[in-house]
């Protein structure tokens, strides 16, 4: 019997799903640019969304001040804190003293025009038209009186003191302490007032409130820096720049 020939192999073919290099290629760098852009527009996208929240946070904390600020320079005077209520009854203080009446005008004076004040120090009445200075808050010799009635009128305080040069005046200590809180103010100010009495020797003054203290009190014991610290802080927050004062707001306030 014959042989069957074999037939040659012919050499494999190559598979259909054989990967074509650069066409693969290609299309796996268009893949990879495609991923990689729509990762970036994600990333520009939380970017933009925590930008977002960070302005809407912080329009609606500085709305929140705003709105506190504004609500506090229309309304009247604060609450005066508790601490500084008894303190000023332990120091034989009178308490803050409304005069509404006593001197009502709120007019400038003309040129040339003089006033004296009725019951000073004065918490209202006719008064200087320069605007009075923001700066400094402490003086070591008496403040020009229309000027502070001017200043009273935007929403200042000013603490007057009895000079320590003065018999039964206040001590410097009480003084040194007190600067530091004017200094540190927005509207308050500290000048001594010699017409000051034994019994006034401490009298802090806003658009028609005024509060006195005592160098001592009736058992002899000295109105010390802590406790007048305490009294004039109180003052300062239930009087500085409040609705109280009829153009609260202005300079200093």
């Amino acid at each position: 019997m014959a042989k069957k020939k074999k037939r040659p192999r012919r050499p494999p073919t190559e598979s259909p799903l054989a990967p074509r290099g650069g066409a693969n290629l290609e299309r796996r760098d268009r893949k990879d640019e495609a991923r990689r852009l729509r990762e970036a527009e994600r990333r520009r996208a939380r970017r933009s969304a925590s930008l977002r929240r960070t302005f809407v946070s912080g329009g609606i904390a500085v709305g929140a001040v705003a709105a506190l600020v504004l609500f506090r320079s229309f309304q009247g005077p604060d609450d005066i804190p508790q601490a500084a209520v008894q303190a000023a009854s332990q120091a034989g203080c009178t308490e803050p003293e409304h005069r509404p009446n006593l001197t009502p005008a709120q007019s400038h004076l003309a040129p040339g025009e003089t006033i004296t004040y009725p019951d000073p120090p004065a918490t209202s009445g006719k008064h200087n038209g320069s605007q009075p200075p923001d700066d400094p808050k402490v003086y070591d010799t008496p403040f020009e009186e229309t000027l502070a009635v001017h200043a009273l009128e935007h929403g200042a305080v000013f603490v007057y003191y009895r000079p320590p040069d003065t018999q039964g005046g206040i001590g410097q200590d009480v003084i040194d302490r007190l600067a530091t809180i004017a200094t540190g103010s927005n509207a308050t100010f500290l000048a001594p007032y010699p017409d000051l009495t034994l019994e006034t020797a401490l009298t802090l003054t806003a658009w028609n409130y005024r509060q006195s203290c005592p160098v001592a009190t009736t058992s002899g014991t000295a109105l010390t820096p802590e406790v007048a610290a305490t009294i004039v802080n109180g003052f300062v927050t239930g009087f500085e720049c409040t609705g109280e004062a009829p153009e609260n707001g202005a300079s200093p306030c």
